[in-house]
């Protein structure tokens, strides 16, 4: 059974099942133009449905607006059988029609099924009520809500998820789609004497073409592509399709003619008369018309889905970046905290039980642990600060002149010292090339030590025993610019694209400490300067960062 327990993996599972949902999709275009019977295509869609979400038990309504009835041309239940499948049903207040009031999808299990009761909102609901989990969504047919697609199930426990809400969501744009565009089909095999009725007044674009022009426009085509009809009529059928798409189009309909397979629904793309960019999905067949060969095109106006969907993907992609930076979090707050903590408790319980036994100087060593535990920490926790600042808006920029020798220096032996006491036996040759010391730029000196202390201190700390670091410097009329270089343990190509966010962490560090917020300190300080950060590296070969600042020459 493909029901979904967890509601936190809804939008990961939603990406994961983009593939099998693109393929669905597709297959039901196919079936809307297979030539079935309307009762075949919703069988065959309730099969493909199955591969996405459960749906051993599923039905659609179509709601008709004038006569304020419903249509459920396909209903299959195990407690109800096919006996609700029935069309000219009056509205209640049931559940289908509480998803058409709303015309939001409608998570209901046993729990919200009674509140919905008990305040009014379903009083009149029909069929076997003894669902364990209900799931409804609308359904766009003409542009407005114009149905719906229902799933539930009975299995005590199994419940559905906002995920299962947005494939069913998907599948039911697509499905509007296809309903209207095998309900045109389906009134063209019915009826093709009145054919040119049914175009003039069906919801649905239609178009004839017939040696490169076309010679029927139906009104709806004429507001989907916001042209008249006198104007589509007198041009050549690319005239209002957009330039980038046009060869695509004219590939199109030549394989129309010849008879060879085209896509069942192509997408393309038309300008209408205000410049205006919108998406039609386009299905056809070859036609005799006036006893000549034409192509009989159906369009729908996808624009505005095909703008949802890909906000909603959008808002998926930017959920997913959240959950893995909040997944980052967490992991160097549990790493990088434990350590300090550990080293504060630690000695905290030395001096707490043994104080009177312990000498001089390891009493002062245990406070030093204690010491530069709580610094580690501070300094972590300005770097969150920072990050946050910057991610909130522009870091505050004061630059004044400054001797970039003098101030390089400065960072570098700091930088230097810390790693120093901390692995006394990591030995590292650091080779500095600085500007002469009377050479002054105007820079942020805060910004500039947390820049080069960060680079300084991974070259540093990601080198080999007995590896070189070097650290040039070059002075120019107009900027700095600035080189950290290493032979340590490189960064893996597959890192390089994430290497800046937050966080993030190189998958070859192996045991060596770190927050992940170094190079993104090192990347909002050169952007601050207006300047550019570049990498070079090779795995187990070593690193080079290259920047770039814009930092004009103080004249003496």
């Amino acid at each position: 059974m493909s029901v979904h327990h967890s509601s936190a993996t809804a939008n990961a599972h939603l990406v994961q099942t983009g593939d099998a949902l693109h393929r669905v999709l597709y297959r039901i275009a196919e079936r809307a133009t297979a030539g079935l019977s309307f009762f075949e295509f919703l069988q065959a869609t309730h099969q493909l449905l199955g591969e996405l979400v459960y749906a051993r038990n599923f039905y659609v309504c179509l709601y008709n607006p004038d006569n304020q009835t419903l249509d459920f041309p396909y209903y299959v239940d195990e407690k109800d059988g096919d006996t609700m499948q029935c069309n000219g049903v009056p509205l209640r207040r049931g559940l289908t029609e509480y998803v058409l009031r709303t015309e939001r999808p409608q998570l209901i299990d046993t729990a919200r099924f009674g509140e919905l009761q008990a305040s009014g909102e379903i009083t009149e609901a029909t069929g076997d009520l003894s669902f364990s989990a209900w799931l409804g969504v609308p359904m766009q047919l003409r542009g407005v809500t114009g149905g719906a697609l229902v799933v539930q199930c009975y299995e005590a426990g199994n419940s559905f998820t906002d995920s299962d809400a947005d494939v069913l969501s998907f599948v039911a744009n697509q499905f509007g789609s296809a309903i209207e565009r095998h309900q045109a089909l389906d009134a063209l095999r019915q009826s093709e004497a009145r054919y040119r009725s049914v175009f003039e007044n069906l919801g649905v674009g239609v178009v004839v073409i017939q040696n490169e022009r076309m010679v029927f426009v139906n009104p709806a085509m004429s507001r989907i592509v916001g042209r008249s009809q006198a104007f589509l009529l007198s041009q050549p059928f690319l005239a209002c399709v957009h330039p980038d798409d046009v060869p695509l189009a004219r590939e199109r309909q030549a394989l129309r003619l010849s008879g060879a397979g085209v896509a069942p629904i192509d997408g393309i793309r038309v300008l209408t008369d205000a410049a205006e960019v919108r998406h039609l999905e386009v299905s056809g067949a070859v036609i005799d018309w006036e006893h000549a060969p034409a192509t009989l095109l159906f369009a729908v106006d996808a624009t505005q889905r095909i703008q949802a969907e890909s906000s909603q993907r959008e808002a998926l992609y930017r959920q997913k970046e959240l959950n893995d930076l909040k997944a980052r979090f967490v992991a160097m707050a549990s790493h990088e905290f434990r350590t300090p903590l550990s080293s504060i408790s630690s000695s905290a319980d030395l001096l707490l039980h043994y104080a009177d036994r312990l000498a001089p100087e390891e009493r002062v060593e245990a406070l030093q642990k204690i010491h530069g535990a709580v610094g580690r920490m501070t300094r972590m926790l300005e770097n969150l600060l920072q990050v946050e600042q910057a991610e909130a808006g522009p870091l505050q920029f004061n630059p004044s002149p400054h001797s970039v020798a003098a101030l390089c220096r400065s960072v570098v032996d700091e930088v230097h010292s810390a790693i120093r006491q901390r692995s006394t036996d990591h030995a590292v040759q650091l080779q500095l090339n600085l500007p002469a010391e009377e050479l002054k730029h105007l820079l942020d000196e805060g910004l500039w030590r947390q820049m080069l202390g960060n680079l300084v201190s991974n070259a540093l700390k990601y080198s080999h025993q007995g590896g070189v670091v070097e650290v040039t410097v070059s002075s120019e009329p107009y900027q700095l610019c600035l080189v950290v270089s290493d032979q340590g343990i490189g960064i893996d190509e597959q890192d390089m694209p994430k290497l800046f966010e937050p966080f993030h962490r190189g998958r070859n560090v192996g045991q060596i400490s770190g927050t992940g917020l170094g190079l993104t300190i090192v990347r909002q300080a050169v952007a601050a300067h207006q300047g550019q950060i570049d990498v070079n590296s090779s795995k187990a070969q070593g690193t080079c960062f290259t920047v770039r600042v814009a930092a004009p020459r103080v004249e003496q």
